[in-house]
């Protein structure tokens, strides 16, 4: 199983739709090697999107009836995937939708049924990727570091500028990853307030100016003051930035504070690490503004790829975490959630 394809599935929080990807992977002298990599971002039907907004809230029953309709509805779309690019991969990875994570109390919960995916796709089909490192103690999170360490390890640092801002140090013996603060989820919700999706290539918030006090108060929880493997939870960003967002102040002054925040956060948490590239990722790196903020931070200027990586590279990942499983090999890393040990994870569903 040297040469396996695969499709990535991807819902993020920032519930701008179902990214997926399809892509060709070869193992050639004791390395990962990837290509033919094409992707697309499907919007979520209206009736979905709205009960994935308000997920966390539902009953037992009721959230069970929305895991098999967004099962179903993925397994449908991965299908017409497939067919339209003539595509016969061998198996699907899917991240699933978040609806609870806390591995303080032992237990994270993605929905979209996995075998109503593999059998509307008609494909084998892994999903859970989370819950058995959750189970030996680790905080079931980051898992994108697998990927960069295997598929992107000519990079010494990648950051992924999703709902949640994350990195991978890759220039370290032992690969280290951690969440770093939450990213697009706010910005976007900033962008909100101008009757905005987000805010196109930060245009908002080039206009603002630094509000000190809330950049001040911004870095208060102690998540910032610990060291990795940390990972931050939907409930807390809503807890901890959200709700506290300022009403009163001008959005491009909050855009404008809050690229700097991310930036900063990002320097810090490289303070300590010597590195000389930097490769990124996800929706942030459309935003100018937070760009520059990162660079004038880090004191360099950043690697970013090509369209299709930038998009799909979570997808990616998860369709390649899949081909690890079918080999029964490590594809969550101890280094990185902190458990007891490395796991080959997640659970296969025949169509």
């Amino acid at each position: 199983m040297n040469e396996l394809s695969a499709v990535g599935v991807m819902s993020g929080s920032s519930l701008d739709g179902l990214d997926i990807c399809y892509c060709d992977y070869n193992y050639i002298e004791s390395k990962w090697q990837f290509q033919n990599l094409k992707g697309e971002t499907i919007p979520f039907p209206e009736d979905i999107y709205s009960q994935l907004m308000r997920a966390a809230e539902f009953s037992g029953r009721k959230l069970t009836e929305l895991d098999l309709r967004l099962g179903i509805w993925i397994g449908q779309m991965i299908r017409a995937f497939c067919q339209r690019h003539q595509y016969q991969p061998h198996v699907i990875g899917s991240h699933g939708h978040t609806v609870f994570h806390d591995p303080k109390e032992g237990y994270s919960i993605q929905i979209g049924s996995g075998q109503a995916i593999a059998s509307y796709a008609k494909i084998p089909t892994i999903n859970d990727f989370r819950s058995k490192d959750v189970l030996f103690g680790g905080a079931g999170a980051p898992l994108v570091p697998i990927g960069d360490k295997h598929l992107f390890s000519a990079y010494d640092v990648c950051i992924n500028l999703g709902g949640i801002a994350n990195l991978t140090i890759n220039c370290e013996g032992s690969t280290r990853a951690f969440d770093v603060a939450p990213c697009n989820q706010i910005l976007n919700k900033i962008a909100n307030r101008m009757g905005l999706a987000f805010d196109q290539d930060g245009k908002m918030a080039s206009s603002g100016n630094l509000l000190k006090s809330w950049y001040e108060s911004l870095g208060t929880p102690f998540f910032y003051q610990k060291k990795g493997p940390k990972s931050i939870s939907n409930e807390w960003v809503e807890q901890e930035v959200l709700s506290k967002l300022p009403q009163k102040e001008n959005p491009q002054d909050l855009a404008f504070t809050y690229c700097k925040f991310v930036g900063d956060r990002i320097a810090e948490s490289l303070s300590e690490t010597v590195f000389n590239n930097v490769l990124l990722s996800g929706g942030g790196v459309y935003n100018k503004t937070l760009i520059g903020a990162i660079e004038r931070a880090l004191g360099l200027k950043v690697v970013v790829p090509k369209t299709e990586i930038i998009n799909f590279k979570e997808a990616l990942i998860f369709s390649f975490m899949a081909v690890l499983k079918l080999r029964k090999e490590v594809n969550v890393l101890k280094s990185v959630t902190g458990a007891l040990k490395d796991t080959s994870s997640g659970v296969y569903y025949s169509p």
